[in-house]
């Protein structure tokens, strides 16, 4: 069963990955945050310092604070907000996070099943 996600500012139901509320009166830029794992607005915190920095923003739900996904810096389809505060900054949000696994998982399996069919291939 699958969430429902609203604008927390205009109470329209929105799309997970949506960027900017749908609701023509209210139109307010929606980011998915990774610690109450909503959709929801923000505020900048403070500016990135430096070549590398990124600026960071704080959650309007939970006033946590997060930084936007690495993906969505970087100009990818990306909404999230990913964590910072942490012992390290973590460059990815919770959803990419989760895709970079899987891909990771399926990585492995291939190159096992490849290791594994070149041992098990007939000698000529």
């Amino acid at each position: 069963m699958s969430k429902t996600y609203r604008c927390p500012a205009c109470q329209n139901e929105v799309d997970r990955g949506a960027i900017v509320c749908s609701n023509p009166a209210c139109r307010k830029e929606l980011a998915f945050c990774s610690h109450c794992r909503d959709i929801t607005t923000y505020a900048v915190v403070g500016r990135g310092v430096g070549r590398f920095g990124r600026d960071r923003f704080r959650c309007d739900r939970c006033e946590r604070i997060g930084q936007k996904c690495l993906t969505w810096a970087a100009g990818g389809y990306c909404n999230g907000l990913a964590r910072t505060g942490d012992r390290w900054d973590q460059p990815l949000c919770a959803n990419c996070n989760e895709r970079v696994g899987e891909l990771g998982r399926t990585v492995v399996g291939w190159t096992l099943i490849g290791a594994f069919g070149g041992l098990l291939k007939p000698r000529k």
